[in-house]
């Protein structure tokens, strides 16, 4: 581990429907609660459909992800004294084939956001398989010295009619003649990295392994059983790349978002990966309080565990968070924290 460099965490900001701060984000999150109500948008029987909404803002469109992206970028940079410019910035974004999601949304909230920041900025539409080529990118840039300081920015909505139609037509909204299903989310995070090397990390939530790898059994498809074998293997070189093994994390946490699918696939990976027994294994769901939140998923979980962590009553100093994609990407990440004494 001598002479390697690592993303640590500096700063995070947090906007979701159970807190619209990081603090209160994070607490609501560690204690399990939820602000999911009825919406206005119904099912096959006109029933309901249960969402994960943010009441207080009454925009929609590309103004809405906007005034979520501003909060949150505004919050995480509200103690780092460094210009716009100097700073760049990750932008992930709701993947742009999604039905209800339109490009020119998608380019309005780019040319919103990334003039602001240093010209190497870039957006990623590929929803949450986004985080798997935005760590790299993160990683090459700090390492290049192009800036002191960048950004990982997620913000993502799924309460548009043409989504939720889509997503319940095709049997993976929760509603009422489907128990098998997600609940819709929105939410925002941002989470601004430095590097830091074996010798200066320890004060900060730090990155220490990440691998991405592509599942061709996914849930899109019908074909080929679950083996997990690309999840499994994205762990292992996480695991590998941090110098641990996966026994060697107290807990971990997912964007499964409440299908069924994603819960035997992480368990399964995990069962695998797993070369000890542990007495206890947490895996800590995000999308129980705050529902499904597509991009943002993985830069929330990135945010909270960098505050929870920290926390006396917090999971652990070393923990596994794993991101999987509707279109098979699989990314293992393994945070560790341990404060200076």
């Amino acid at each position: 581990m001598k002479n390697k460099n690592y993303l640590s965490i500096v700063a995070a900001g947090l906007c979701t429907p159970v807190g619209t701060d990081i603090y209160s984000a994070t607490a609501a999150i560690r204690s399990g609660l939820d602000h999911f109500r009825e919406t206005h948008f119904r099912d096959t029987l006109n029933q309901p459909i249960i969402g994960s909404l943010l009441y207080d803002y009454q925009v929609w469109g590309p103004a809405r992800l906007i005034a979520l992206l501003n909060k949150v970028i505004d919050d995480s940079l509200a103690n780092i004294a460094i210009n716009k410019e100097n700073i760049v910035i990750c932008l992930l974004l709701p993947e742009e084939e999604r039905l209800g999601i339109f490009p020119q949304w998608l380019s309005i909230v780019t040319d919103a956001i990334l003039p602001r920041f240093h010209k190497s900025s870039i957006a990623l539409c590929r929803g949450k398989a986004g985080i798997g080529e935005a760590l790299p990118f993160l990683q090459r840039i700090l390492s290049e010295q192009t800036t002191h300081i960048a950004l990982l920015v997620g913000c993502d909505s799924y309460f548009n009619a043409e989504t939720i139609r889509y997503y319940t037509n095709t049997n993976r909204l929760l509603h009422s003649e489907n128990s098998d299903g997600f609940i819709p989310g929105e939410g925002a995070a941002s989470v601004a990295f430095t590097l830091t090397s074996n010798n200066n990390s320890k004060e900060y939530v730090t990155i220490l392994g990440f691998d991405t790898q592509l599942e061709a059994a996914h849930i899109l498809q019908t074909k080929l059983p679950l083996r997990v074998k690309s999840l499994s293997n994205a762990i292992e070189q996480a695991c590998q790349r941090s110098n641990l093994l996966l026994h060697d994390t107290q807990f971990c946490m997912s964007n499964a978002n409440g299908e069924a699918f994603y819960f035997k696939e992480v368990a399964l990976a995990i069962t695998r990966t797993l070369k000890e027994k542990v007495e206890h294994y947490p895996h800590y769901l995000i999308a129980k309080s705050v529902g499904e939140t597509g991009a943002a998923s993985s830069v929330i979980m990135l945010a909270i565990l960098s505050e929870w962590m920290k926390h006396p009553e917090g999971p652990g100093n070393t923990g596994l968070i794993i991101s999987s994609a509707d279109s098979g990407e699989r990314t293992a990440i393994i945070l560790q924290y341990q404060e200076v004494k």
